[in-house]
């Protein structure tokens, strides 16, 4: 069977990591809604159990990005890999250890990749989407929060480089910069009434997914209705 027949008999595919939580589990949950077959990653098995409760089309793949083989998550069919693991210290650079910056790089920028060569192959076949969950940090840093924002410029890079790369093989990638979002990562001492939605910014991941064929969506800026100050 060729490629095309296999994937004419398949359900689409999606690896999506940081599933257990936050915007990763909200787009595994939006793509399970619209037919799509999701391989949901993270760390947390009782979570990730949770979370294949709400869907037969969401296979849980508990993992620790760090220290796991990467390459076995990767499914035989890729339409679309999201990248939504991460960690976000609450740190000044003097304070940072070398060990520090070295698991912030490794899981927000190393880790996903890693995913992404691993999955090229299949991605190209499906002329699938990347989309690469960055942040408001990847275009700004505030005091406490350089070794993330240091992170998700590097994300940032990636995208725009492995775009230009692959552009030639029909591989789209998009980068989605959410801003202040009620998940556990954001701490900020705010009326978390204001603060963004995580299905909300899984509504824009998915909006890259499954834009029309013709189209990439390159950078997806998603903003809070009143800008936060704290």
């Amino acid at each position: 069977m060729t490629t095309a027949e296999q994937h004419s008999t398949t359900p689409r595919t999606a690896l999506v990591t940081g599933a257990t939580s936050g915007i990763g589990r909200e787009v595994a949950l939006q793509l399970a809604e619209l037919g799509w077959r999701v391989i949901a990653v993270g760390r947390d098995r009782e979570a990730l159990a949770h979370l294949a409760e709400a869907s037969a089309l969401i296979t849980p793949r508990a993992a620790d990005l760090l220290t796991g083989d990467l390459a076995a998550l990767v499914p035989d069919r890729v339409d679309a890999l999201v990248h939504a693991a991460g960690i976000s210290p609450s740190t000044r650079v003097e304070d940072t250890a070398n060990a520090d910056w070295e698991r912030v790089f490794a899981l927000n920028v190393t880790a996903g990749a890693a995913l992404v060569r691993n999955a090229l192959p299949a991605l190209r076949d499906a002329r699938g989407t990347v989309v690469l969950v960055n942040s408001g940090a990847g275009t700004a840093a505030r005091p406490r929060n350089a070794p993330y924002a240091a992170s998700k410029h590097a994300l940032r890079a990636l995208a725009n480089g492995l775009r230009a790369e692959e552009e030639e093989n029909g591989v789209r990638v998009s980068t989605v910069y959410p801003g202040p979002t009620d998940t556990p990562m954001f701490g900020g001492d705010v009326d978390r009434r204001e603060l963004i939605r995580p299905s909300s910014v899984a509504r824009a991941v998915v909006m890259a997914i499954t834009a029309s064929e013709d189209v990439q969506l390159t950078d997806i800026h998603v903003r809070p209705r009143r800008e936060l100050t704290w």
